[in-house]
C-alpha cells in the first residue's frame, strides 16, 4: 500500500508542477530527450558503484522522466499512465507464456530452461511483428552506443540463423578469455584508435551501417 500511495502523491506532484511551474510546463517530448539519455547512464553508473541509496535516488531521477512523458501525452490527449502500464503489463503476459497462459493465469508447469524460455519469447515476439513495418538494425535503436548496438545486433543475427557474420581471430581468443582479458583488448583498441586520429566509436558505427545496413527486423531477442 505504502509505494502505491507515494506513486500517486508523486503523479500528483508533478501534475501540479506542470500546471504551476513555468519550466516544468514548457517541456516537450523532444525537450526532455537529453534528460532522458542523461538519467539512464546515470543510472548505470549507480548500478557499477554498487550503492542502493545511490541507486534508489537515480532510478527515481528516471522514472520522473517517464512520468513526465506520460504526463505530456495525456494533456495532449494521446495516451496517460494508466495506457503505458496496461501496454506493458499485456506485452509481458504475452512474451511470457511459459509463466503465463493465454488468460493471463498461471501455468501449472513453469520451465527453468533458459534456451525454451528464450525461445518462447523469440516466436511471441515475432508474432508481433508479423505484418508491422520492417525496421533496420534489427529493430534496435540506431542511437544506441556503438558498441552496444554491435554486440546486440551480432546476438540477433546469430540467433535468426545468419552465415557470415565476423568472428574472433585465434589470436584474440587465446587474449581474450575472461572479463579483464577482453577490456585490457578494448582498452588496446581503443589507445591504437588514438594513436591513429580515429573516433572509435564512429569507426564501429560505420562498420556496423555497411554491413548491416540492408538487414531489417526478422529477428528477435528478449
Amino acid at each position: 500500500m505504502r509505494s502505491e500511495s507515494e506513486l500517486d502523491r508523486l503523479i500528483g506532484i508533478i501534475e501540479t508542477l506542470r500546471e504551476r511551474c513555468a519550466w516544468t510546463g514548457a517541456l516537450t517530448h523532444e525537450s526532455l530527450r537529453t534528460y532522458l539519455v542523461e538519467e539512464s547512464y546515470e543510472v548505470l553508473d549507480a548500478i557499477g558503484a554498487k550503492d542502493p541509496q545511490l541507486l534508489c535516488e537515480e532510478l527515481g531521477d528516471l522514472l520522473f522522466q517517464i512520468l513526465l512523458h506520460a504526463q505530456i501525452a495525456s494533456e495532449q490527449e494521446h495516451f496517460g499512465l494508466q495506457d503505458v502500464a496496461k501496454a506493458l503489463a499485456d506485452k509481458l503476459l504475452r512474451r511470457n507464456r511459459h509463466v503465463f497462459d493465454a488468460q493471463g493465469n498461471l501455468e501449472p508447469a513453469i520451465t527453468d530452461d533458459v534456451a525454451e524460455i528464450i525461445r518462447i519469447w523469440d516466436a511471441a515476439k515475432q508474432a508481433e511483428r508479423d505484418g508491422a513495418p520492417k525496421r533496420n538494425n534489427a529493430g534496435l535503436p540506431a542511437g544506441l552506443p556503438a558498441l552496444t548496438l554491435s554486440q546486440k545486433l551480432l546476438d540477433r543475427h546469430h540467433r535468426s540463423g545468419a552465415s557470415n557474420l565476423p568472428e574472433a581471430t585465434e589470436q584474440m581468443r587465446a587474449r581474450v578469455h575472461d572479463e579483464q582479458g577482453l577490456g585490457a583488448e578494448l582498452l588496446a583498441l581503443s589507445a591504437r584508435a588514438e594513436e591513429l586520429g580515429l573516433d572509435a566509436e564512429s569507426v564501429l558505427r560505420d562498420a556496423l551501417t555497411k554491413k548491416y545496413a540492408g538487414m531489417k527486423n526478422e529477428t528477435t531477442s528478449p
